[in-house]
């Protein structure tokens, strides 16, 4: 008995199993489904609309036999029965071990859900009550990279850079195929600055890029002031986005970001006490604040921040009563209207008998 399985890319043709044989009484074909004990059917299972965009469902890198893909994914196969046993044709599948499907027509199904790593799809054509031959394609699923930005390790949103100051950002990438040993890596990181100032770092895990607006042109790493004129109260945006080298991009809505403000940063200066003043248990501490390119909209300060919690106000004092004596510290910043937080603490103690 001779039997064919064929296994097709879709954009290969499909070949027939000319000269198939099925087991029948006397050493004839057999057109009896009860009496014959295996189909010679050559299903074919390929994968449908496979293209070298990562961003579309159907992304084939290329490889048949164990493929590394990104799901949702649509797989499809076709079959033939030469002699006419299973008449209409019907095809049932399975993922890894799971169980068959119903017997059914379709001729597709979309895969989704899975974990990543190695997955089998089997498909079988046939009918309830003879089964052809097997099929099964084996394939690894391929997540999307993802890109952090480690530093700086200010919040998001809450570092100043001012003019003529260096910002040096850190990226680390991962692929998550690498991480759970089913090959897979970075191949290169891009990062881009509003949009426009951009830096690739090719086939490393890290990547390293600092601003500064008076760095050499030449070494790569330059971007010119956007401060107009000293600062211009204006939020940047870096983006960091990772490939793998597969060639699958970090999906554009996960791709790691942070907003900084590029301008001269806000001031405080505290007028009272000085530091290292003796006080009594009944005091008030006053403070100004200025911003070069901007006003001061609010203040955050603490009284023993080992003891109390940071808090706001818009004021420039702050009364205390009833302190316990022995040695205190005063801290406290200034926000301007742009939201750039001063880049240091103003820092005073003092002593209450």
């Amino acid at each position: 008995m001779k039997m064919c399985a064929c296994f097709l890319i879709i954009t290969v043709a499909l070949a027939g199993c000319e000269g198939s044989d099925v087991a029948g009484v006397g050493g004839r074909p057999s057109k009896r489904p009860e009496e014959a004990t295996m189909l010679p059917m050559c299903p074919s299972l390929y994968r449908v609309g496979g293209t070298h965009d990562p961003a579309s469902p159907n992304y084939n890198p290329g490889v048949a036999d164990t493929a590394l893909m990104h799901i949702p994914h649509t797989f499809a196969w076709s079959g033939r029965d030469p002699h006419g046993v299973c008449d209409p044709l019907l095809y049932r599948y399975r993922l890894d071990e799971g169980a068959f499907s119903d017997w059914a027509a379709d001729t597709t199904v979309i895969v989704d859900g899975l974990s990543d790593g190695g997955h089998q799809l089997i498909a079988q054509p046939g009918c309830p009550a003879v089964h052809g031959i097997e099929e099964s394609f084996g394939f690894i699923v391929n997540f999307d990279p993802d890109s952090e930005i480690v530093e700086p390790p200010d919040a998001n949103g809450t570092l100043t850079v001012a003019d003529g100051d260096t910002l040096w950002v850190r990226v680390i990438a991962h692929d998550r195929e690498e991480l759970e040993g089913v090959g897979g890596g970075i191949a290169q990181i891009v990062m881009t600055m509003d949009n426009s100032d951009t830096m690739s770092f090719v086939s490393s895990n890290v990547a390293e890029w600092w601003w500064s607006s008076d760095a050499d042109p030449g070494s790569g790493h330059y971007i010119e002031s956007r401060n107009s004129p000293q600062g211009g109260n204006a939020a940047h945006l870096i983006k960091a986005r990772a490939q793998d080298v597969d060639g699958r991009w970090e999906a554009p809505n996960s791709e790691a970001t942070y907003m900084f403000w590029y301008n001269l940063p806000p001031t405080c200066t505290i007028t009272y006490p000085a530091d290292g003043d003796t006080l009594g248990s009944d005091f008030t501490v006053q403070w100004e604040g200025t911003d070069p390119d901007g006003d001061v909209v609010q203040f955050q300060y603490v009284l023993d921040p080992w003891l109390h919690a940071y808090e706001l106000t818009e004021a420039s004092e702050m009364l205390y009563e009833d302190i316990e004596p022995g040695l205190h510290e005063f801290r406290i910043r200034a926000q301007d209207g742009s939201g750039c937080w001063g880049i240091s603490w103003q820092i005073i103690t003092f002593y209450v008998e």
